[in-house]
């Protein structure tokens, strides 16, 4: 692995009901960094108009207000910019790293509707969820939880306020480069143990 290579997380924030039927973008967060350099981690956020009200349960659960759409929204043209820029300007690798599947399509959807020229993130996401959910699965333990218990797992304590985009890109981030270096040790202890055998 190429230590220096930069990744770029991605994490949306929905105005959807208690019941999660997804509706609209209102907050996109990302963070960037690499392996080698894990306190450089930059981090960036942009609320979206979904031009309906903020629902009361998404208030609750993110603290994004109506008021906060309309001081700090942007267009999904200047998201979609900003991004673009913040790739080419990093290097970042081609697919994004996220907790789950999907915000990347889903991000790229309400760009498609507004006919934004976006080619960003390539065909793949890399899912931590579901590499968390594998190993588990490999040691026969519970694969069940958020960003934060799971990480928690691995003794790794989730910075911030969870469900705003930005901090959760940020720990998605965290997350995926302690696995990257948990399985970077278990080659190594593979080699060591050929090199033994021999």
């Amino acid at each position: 692995m190429n230590t220096r290579q930069n990744y770029l997380a991605l994490d949306l924030e929905f105005n959807h009901d208690d019941n999660a039927n997804i509706s609209k973008i209102i907050q996109v967060g990302i963070a960037i960094g690499s392996i080698s350099a894990i306190e450089d981690i930059k981090t960036y956020k942009w609320y979206i108009n979904p031009e309906e009200p903020v629902k009361p349960f998404i208030t609750q659960l993110t603290g994004i207000t109506d008021q906060d759409i309309q001081q700090y929204s942007v267009s999904h043209q200047q998201v979609a910019t900003d991004i673009q820029n913040l790739v080419q300007g990093y290097k970042t690798f081609a697919n994004p790293v996220q907790w789950g599947m999907g915000d990347s399509a889903e991000l790229k959807a309400e760009f498609k509707q507004r006919n934004i020229d976006f080619p960003c993130f390539g065909h793949r996401e890399i899912d931590v969820k579901t590499i968390f959910t594998f190993i588990q699965t490999s040691q026969g333990r519970n694969v069940k939880g958020g960003l934060g218990s799971c990480m928690g797992r691995y003794r790794l304590t989730f910075k911030g306020q969870a469900h705003r985009a930005d901090v959760d890109a940020y720990n998605t981030l965290i997350f995926y480069f302690e696995l990257v270096k948990r399985q970077q040790r278990l080659e190594k202890l593979l080699q060591d143990a050929k090199k033994v055998l021999i």
